[in-house]
């Protein structure tokens, strides 16, 4: 069996599973691969979210990994899923949110029909990937019809935890920039509604090119979920920020060791 996990240093899920799989003498199981160091690995096989698991070829785990479940499989133990189908569009939502590239490129593009053909991202999200294939395909068909039809009152349902992981991306990769919480007029200063705007559309999901949507600030629509983001992320700056910083210096202390999971 042949097990890769794509992680990133910056990554508090990544961390967790890392640490849950020394602790039971399992990382000689698996092959660590840092996205930021191989980010064109990454990108060619569909990572989108990490922790990111694919178990010979396939993604079996983006985002939300269950720990437990994990360990059995690498123990070689049977990993039976029972699949609901009334949970499929809650636990599609909550992968969607948990990622920021899918939260970010959904925000301003609403585009469900090519979101939806990322199938290995939602099969992986919702549990599918473990369901046999004529099951899974026909509960794939199920969320991709729902979500092109319904899929605007789903973002509206979860649409504060889109703009809190919205936010929450922008004040950390302001704290990985200045290393330090900066006053909120700075950032209207620096940062105003245009730059933000051209900041979400980029951080989509997009590599140079591909992927690349972007919207002209004369789109009143899109400048409208914009600033709804923008606004979201001023008025809540000082918490925010109170949980970057202590999210990100418990993970600088234990990135020190970091570098010795990495295997490829």
């Amino acid at each position: 069996m042949n097990v890769e996990i794509f992680t990133h240093k910056n990554c508090i899920e990544c961390n967790i599973l890392l640490e849950y799989l020394e602790n039971k003498g399992l990382l000689g199981k698996v092959k660590i691969i840092d996205t930021e160091l191989y980010p064109f690995l990454a990108f060619e096989r569909g990572v989108i979210s990490t922790p990111s698991i694919f178990i010979d070829g396939k993604l079996v785990y983006a985002g939300t990994v269950d720990l437990e479940e994990f360990e059995k499989i690498l123990r070689g133990e049977r990993v039976v899923k029972q699949i609901e189908k009334d949970k499929l569009i809650e636990k599609l939502m909550y992968g969607i949110v948990d990622s920021f590239a899918a939260t970010a490129w959904l925000f301003i593009n609403r585009d469900f029909d090519s979101f939806m053909a990322q199938k290995d991202f939602i099969l992986a999200v919702t549990g599918l990937a473990f369901a046999n294939d004529d099951e899974a395909e026909e509960y794939y068909n199920y969320l991709r019809n729902i979500m092109i039809k319904e899929g605007e009152k789903y973002l509206e349902e979860w649409k504060f935890k889109m703009l809190k992981n919205i936010s929450s991306n922008f004040i950390r990769e302001l704290f990985w920039l200045y290393e330090r919480k900066i006053d909120k007029e700075l950032v209207i200063q620096r940062y105003p509604v245009e730059v933000f705007a051209h900041w979400l559309m980029i951080r989509g999901g997009s590599v140079g090119r591909v992927g690349l949507r972007i919207h002209p600030l004369s789109d009143q629509l899109i400048m409208k979920r914009v600033l709804e983001a923008y606004n979201f992320m001023l008025e809540n700056y000082d918490q925010l920020w109170d949980k970057v910083i202590k999210e990100q210096s418990e993970l600088r202390a234990k990135n020190k060791d970091y570098i010795r999971y990495i295997s490829i």
